[in-house]
């Protein structure tokens, strides 16, 4: 794996390369509440975000499954984002917020429902990435069951379509996709660039490390809450939070409907 690959696990998957990720993100806005859940196969999160119309009054995470036992600290520095503008935008909010100090995940769920305070209705986002062995795949977005983004990647790195050959997915996306996207077509990128770094751990075998402490895991010192002091010196990783989604017929969020 290159240094943009997931870091901390010990054994590959035998299984890479027969499988896929999938996630799914849904937002649904009733008057002046926002009901919002992300799931994958590592990640179950939902989230409730109250507001006045202007400001968020509220917000109310869920830990359903969460793959490090220190995960659901990260509900304390959630709250700092309470009596935030609804129309901040995720640039706004980290100029204000470090994101690694928070749970990466619901950071950007609050980001996303957010945006999805002043649309109103129910949005739901499905990334696809097929595991990239032995070579490139298709990676889709859909959003309400409409391919918004269909990029051939390998390796991190777009391939097709050619006017997007050879941008990066991971390190320095979030610059070139601002410049080239805005609005909901910007958000559906962030979406799918978030999707395609979670299922870089597809290529590891997560489980071998579960009832582990993670604290030998320098490099990702720093990188989101869990992972940093004094949360990691006492992170375990936890056994039996990992499915398989590769199985279109496997239930994400289900419950928010």
């Amino acid at each position: 794996m290159d240094e943009a690959g997931p870091k901390g696990f010990e054994r590959y998957n035998p299984d890479f390369g027969q499988g896929a990720l999938r996630r799914r993100i849904r937002l649904i806005a009733e008057g002046n509440e926002v009901r919002a859940g992300v799931e994958d196969a590592y990640h179950s999160f939902r989230m409730t975000l109250r507001h006045d119309g202007e400001r968020i009054v509220e917000l109310l995470p869920q830990f359903h499954r969460v793959p490090l036992t220190t995960c659901p600290s990260a509900a304390l520095p959630l709250q700092r984002l309470i009596g935030t503008s609804i129309d901040s935008s995720w640039r706004d909010l980290a100029t204000r917020e470090s994101p690694r100090s928070h749970c990466t995940h619901l950071f950007d769920l609050a980001v996303l429902a957010m945006a999805h305070a002043r649309r109103g209705g129910t949005r739901t986002y499905d990334v696809t990435v097929p595991d990239e062995h032995p070579g490139p795949v298709w990676t889709t977005l859909q959003r309400d069951g409409e391919t918004i983004f269909r990029w051939r990647t390998f390796e991190a790195r777009i391939l097709e379509p050619v006017e997007l050959a050879d941008k990066p997915l991971l390190r320095g996306f979030s610059r070139w996709a601002t410049s080239r996207f805005e609005g909901d077509e910007l958000e559906a990128a962030l979406v799918l660039h978030k999707g395609y770094f979670v299922s870089r751990a597809r290529a590891w075998d997560v489980e071998a490390g579960a009832d582990k402490p993670v604290a030998h895991h320098t490099m990702m010192r720093d990188a989101c809450h869990s992972y940093s002091e004094p949360q990691m010196s006492i992170a375990i990783r936890q056994r039996g939070t990992t499915i398989d989604t590769s199985d279109p017929s496997v239930p994400l969020v289900a419950d928010l409907s």
